[in-house]
């Protein structure tokens, strides 16, 4: 007799099991991801930080050269018109309430089945 199960949920605890994952779209999508959910954390002017990044497996680069001042918060009054939750550190500042909803698109992208886990 033959049996035949079909798993229509994967779940992997996505915090614990990180180092795991090889798979650079995956790296990429969460990226991609994370750059989207921290966004209305970056200072904004003129979006020129916001809008030039580049994106690479398991990193945001913000590339215009007064970034990293602007991370740092070296002497900048930041505007809170566009993006009232800017400030220094914006990643950090969006882990509390983005973090959880990135793990959550991490875990869907996983239960899609996009990551080929045993293949």
């Amino acid at each position: 007799m033959v049996v035949y199960c079909h798993v229509s949920q994967v779940k992997i605890d996505i915090p614990s099991n990180l180092k795991k994952i090889k798979d650079d779209k995956f790296w990429t999508f969460d990226a991609q991801s994370w750059q989207r959910l921290i966004d209305k954390y970056v200072p904004y002017r003129e979006g020129n930080l916001s809008k030039t990044v580049t994106i690479t497996p398991k990193e945001i680069e913000y590339t215009v050269p007064y970034s990293l001042h602007i991370y740092r918060g070296e002497k900048f009054n930041f505007r809170k018109d566009i993006h009232p939750l800017a400030g220094a550190r914006w990643d950090k500042r969006a882990e509390p309430t983005q973090k959880p909803l990135l793990i959550k698109e991490m875990q869907a992208y996983v239960d899609s089945g996009k990551l080929k886990l045993g293949k």
